[in-house]
């Protein structure tokens, strides 16, 4: 291979070496640490960037002024965001951390069905209904840990 060192009489065309082709890294070429050293920090930044973007969705509606609830699991979160008006309109106001947490709930549940649009309506349904009495029964599992 060719390096940028070599004498003039290697730069001939048959010995000429494209390097973005051999996809040599900077400092092989000659352009050293400093390139390194930028290209390094804006990967960083774009991986930063990027962890933030997950750890803290809904941008816009934050900047909008809308208020946002964060929960979770071992293995899920749940933020849940909403504005203003959602929170004035709410005639439970106060009782939880999310206004109108009926119509939350209920939206989750059915905008997490898969397929279905290729279900029957019964089916559909039914599915609904199993998890809501899944739920019924935790909460009176845990209750029945403080009586």
């Amino acid at each position: 291979m060719v390096r940028p060192n070599q004498p003039a009489e290697f730069f001939a065309a048959d010995n000429m070496v494209d390097y973005a082709a051999d996809a040599c890294p900077p400092s092989v070429i000659g352009l050293g640490g400093d390139v390194d050293r930028w290209v390094s920090e804006q990967m960083f930044e774009e991986d930063v960037r990027a962890v933030l973007k997950m750890m803290r969705p809904n941008g816009r509606e934050r900047l909008q002024g809308w208020n946002e609830y964060r929960t979770g699991g071992s293995h899920y979160r749940i933020t849940v965001s909403w504005d203003d008006e959602f929170q004035i309109t709410d005639a439970e106001a106060g009782k939880s951390a999310v206004p109108h947490l009926a119509d939350v709930i209920e939206t989750l549940l059915v905008g997490s069905a898969k397929h279905a649009d290729d279900r029957d309506p019964a089916d559909e349904f039914d599915g609904y209904r199993q998890v809501v009495r899944d739920v019924y029964q935790r909460l009176q599992q845990r209750q029945a840990c403080y009586e």
